[in-house]
């Protein structure tokens, strides 16, 4: 936690001057709702540790920028540390101001530091929806369908609900920096990823709001089953909503591609800031031409099918295991860490190294309404 208050206290660090940004980006809150507040009211364990993805997510991106010759050895040895031992045990009790702790980036790239912040504001009010023991099923729906039409009203924020193939990840110029180049790092963000779409899953998997707590302390231990073994034990691809919570993206598709798109654009920004290749003075061009497409519906399109057939072909198995209902030993990974599958516009595997089981179940479930499995 003294790391934390040093990061907010660091807003006048020295570093390389950085020509200051015009932004028209403003700020929004949530949707008015008496749903809001109630996962952090009534599940504050969970709650608590997106606090600490907060700070996660944060630092990587100010590190990267603002100490790129050294970046290696403080993300991968001291924050990675300071995260794993201290702050996902013991997380922040109230939501961080991610502007005192990247700073310098924020200036860089405001426009995508807003378009995270509106998702994450989705990502947080469907959690309040979903956990809300009060609301009918039909009613949960209504709700989710407002703060959805919510999102929607920020054409200059919203990531697309059309599923992005992977090609936007792993094959531009600057791609695979981060993955490769901080191994340890790169899993915890994608374990972060796992823990957000997967605490969905136990508010559908059932009813009874008892077992339905038991299912989500299952899935917080399970992410904290990840934690001791480094890159080992995380992710060894980038979760997909669709099979590690596949309850939630069949009743709520829009949603799961929405968030897929998000989390691969943190991988998108952290390639760039990573790769040297990349000129610090064209940085700032590449993250918004990579925002830009990422809310655009016509860039690296797939179908719902094919969104279903990529999912599953990458192997729940080296994407975390599933996040309720698992056995006690972490799932055994079927490709290496860091894994490149590649793919056509229709999911289809392009060859390459991979290895994930096809799941024929899933598979069969595929189809332009999105992915159907327990329902």
């Amino acid at each position: 936690m003294k790391r934390v208050i040093l990061a907010l206290a660091s807003l006048a660090a020295a570093v390389t001057p950085l020509h200051a940004q015009w932004s028209r980006v403003w700020d929004q809150f949530y949707l008015p709702g008496s749903h809001n507040w109630y996962f952090r009211n009534n599940y504050r364990v969970a709650d608590r540790l997106f606090n600490a993805f907060d700070y996660g997510h944060a630092i990587l991106y100010e590190k990267l920028w603002t100490k790129p010759d050294r970046a290696v050895d403080l993300l991968e040895q001291r924050e990675y540390a300071f995260l794993t031992t201290n702050l996902l045990v013991r997380p922040p009790r109230f939501p961080l101001e991610e502007m005192a702790i990247e700073p310098h980036y924020a200036r860089l790239a405001p426009e995508a530091k807003a378009m995270f912040e509106w998702a994450h504001i989705l990502h947080r009010q469907a959690y309040d929806v979903l956990s809300d023991a009060r609301l009918s099923p039909a009613a949960r729906d209504a709700e989710m369908a407002g703060i959805l039409a919510y999102y929607r009203t920020r054409p200059d924020l919203r990531f697309s609900e059309k599923p992005k193939s992977m090609a936007l990840m792993q094959e531009q110029p600057y791609s695979l920096a981060f993955r490769q180049g901080y191994p340890k790092f790169n899993g915890l963000i994608w374990a972060y990823h796992w823990l957000q779409v997967g605490l969905y899953e136990p508010f559908l998997a059932t009813a009874d709001t008892a077992q339905q707590r038991r299912l989500l302390e299952a899935t917080v231990g399970r992410f904290r089953q990840m934690l001791p073994g480094g890159a080992a034990t995380m992710p060894y691809v980038m979760p997909m909503t669709g099979v590690v919570a596949p309850r939630f993206a069949a009743r709520y598709p829009e949603f799961a591609i929405i968030f897929d798109n998000l989390h691969s654009m943190h991988d998108v920004i952290s390639d760039i800031l990573a790769n040297p290749s990349v000129a610090r003075e064209r940085k700032r061009q590449e993250i918004l031409q990579a925002a830009s497409r990422f809310r655009d519906d016509t860039t690296e399109v797939t179908s719902r099918r094919g969104w279903c057939r990529m999912s599953v072909g990458m192997g729940l198995e080296n994407q975390g295991g599933p996040s309720v209902g698992f056995d006690p030993a972490l799932a055994t990974p079927s490709v290496a860490r860091g894994a490149v599958m590649r793919h056509d516009l229709e999911g289809r595997m392009l060859g390459g190294e991979h290895g994930g089981h096809l799941m024929p179940d899933v598979e069969e479930a595929c189809t332009e309404q999105g992915f159907r499995p327990g329902r």
